[in-house]
């Protein structure tokens, strides 16, 4: 790399213009100078003049070895999209990684089932000047033995209002179920925010340097990121020490790794996102905040979130680890697991399809718990394998014909029109009209 920049076309083309003004006599004291006269003229040059010079400054690059720089609509290279591309492959390749030692290393001594895994979820007003206003945060503790254990939740008052962005506040605040920051309080003090989610990630081991990763949903990452940029940046706090990965990510790759028959787990990992975003347990009552149970908005609750993300995954890894599930810890309060697990017995002897012509599904593979309540005329079919199948008998004749039975519509001529009269309404003079253009030839 040269230690100055090489010329670019227009150097060149000033180069040309100053000595074909110094023929004529015009002289300047400076380059300065010469791009200012020379400037209207290179900006109206024809494309031919403009080539030329371009070609110079090409050959002033080759000179360097340096390549050619090619810019989007936007101004960005595509030299610098192809780094930041670059990059976030090489950061989704890490984070797999992790994931994978971290799944591996506790399935080598069985202890993944006491694993402890942390959900994080947050809700925005809106986000301004590229920075997100969190309103409200919670992270979340569970485990496959235990289900889920304790969590820990924030309602944030981001402080004053960035100004042009009141009524993104107001109708984000609308649709959370939460009141509109209160300017006139005190803002929330997010030092000691971070300090107590620091001291919830390190409550397993205060003496270790590093703390476990926060799993979330891939379309909040960012938003995270950003929560824990603003307090870390707030203490002078290094934002390296969190980790924020996918938790679609962790569900493929901890299922796959404790299952014991090929027809258990997801073979894609877009198909643990799309369990994910099902979200079976998603009008579950009683496991959101006071707030938002109170305000009936515990759908859009950040507690209430993180617990469906956590059922949603003891749903589908439990029966395939072998452990039994517990009301309000693995499974909502509400759902009767001893009709769930008949339910099951029964449908581990369901006759396959068949056009498909393959075996049973196994218990493993019908593990989630919200199929007992979505397949109800499944299971009536198990009970009553004999019943006869329901037939359709038309309710009219196909062959019958129709047409005789419609009428005729009679034949109209313009006798059975009456003409319009020149009144003084709105078709005032239109009969008159219509007399002059002769209609009838």
């Amino acid at each position: 790399m040269p230690k100055k920049q090489p010329r670019n076309a227009f150097y060149f083309y000033m180069q040309d213009f100053k000595e074909e003004q110094r023929i004529k006599g015009i002289h300047y004291n400076n380059m300065a100078e010469v791009a200012e006269a020379a400037g209207p003229l290179w900006r109206d040059a024809p494309p031919p003049v403009r080539t030329k010079f371009e070609e110079k400054a090409k050959k002033e690059k080759q000179k360097y070895n340096l390549p050619d720089m090619k810019y989007t609509s936007t101004g960005i290279s595509y030299a610098e999209l192809e780094r930041q591309e670059k990059e976030a492959k090489d950061a989704e390749a890490s984070e797999l990684k992790d994931i994978k030692n971290i799944v591996k290393l506790k399935c080598f001594n069985g202890a993944i089932i006491h694993e402890d895994f942390y959900l994080m979820d947050v809700n925005f007003f809106c986000k301004a000047n590229n920075e997100y206003l969190i309103a409200e945060s919670t992270v979340l503790r569970f485990n496959l033995q235990d289900g889920i254990k304790d969590q820990y939740h924030e309602i944030i008052n981001p402080g004053q209002i960035p100004v042009g962005y009141a009524y993104d506040v107001k109708q984000g605040s609308e649709e959370l179920g939460l009141e509109m920051p209160d300017e006139m309080q005190k803002k929330s003090n997010y030092f000691q925010i971070l300090a107590n989610i620091i001291d919830y990630l390190k409550q397993k081991d205060r003496d270790s340097k590093n703390m476990p990763p926060l799993f979330t949903m891939p379309d909040k990452v960012e938003a995270i990121r950003d929560f824990l940029h603003q307090m870390c940046s707030r203490a002078a706090e290094d934002d390296s020490i969190f980790r924020v990965y996918k938790l679609d990510a962790l569900f493929f790759t901890l299922i796959n790794a404790i299952k014991t028959n090929s027809d258990e787990g997801f073979p894609r990992e877009s198909l643990a996102l799309s369990q994910l975003k099902k979200d079976p347990f998603k009008y579950s009552p009683g496991i959101g905040c006071e707030i938002h149970e109170e305000a009936d908005k515990s759908v859009m609750c950040s507690t209430s979130r993180v617990k469906r993300w956590a059922f949603t995954v003891l749903d589908s890894c439990c029966p395939v680890a072998g452990i039994e599930m517990q009301a309000g810890s693995h499974v909502p309060f509400d759902f009767d697991l001893e009709k769930i697990y008949t339910y099951k017995e029964q449908k581990k002897v369901r006759a396959a399809p068949s056009v498909a012509n393959t075996a049973g599904p196994s218990a493993s593979n019908v593990s989630t718990v919200s199929e007992a309540f979505i397949d109800a005329a499944a299971m009536s079919t198990v009970e009553n394998p004999e019943k006869e199948k329901r037939t359709h008998e038309p309710l009219r004749m196909p062959k019958m014909e129709y047409s005789r039975h419609i009428n005729v519509a009679p034949e109209l001529t313009e006798d059975n029109f009456p003409s319009l009269s020149s009144g003084t309404g709105r078709g005032r003079g239109l009969s008159s009209s219509f007399k002059k253009l002769n209609m009838k030839k």
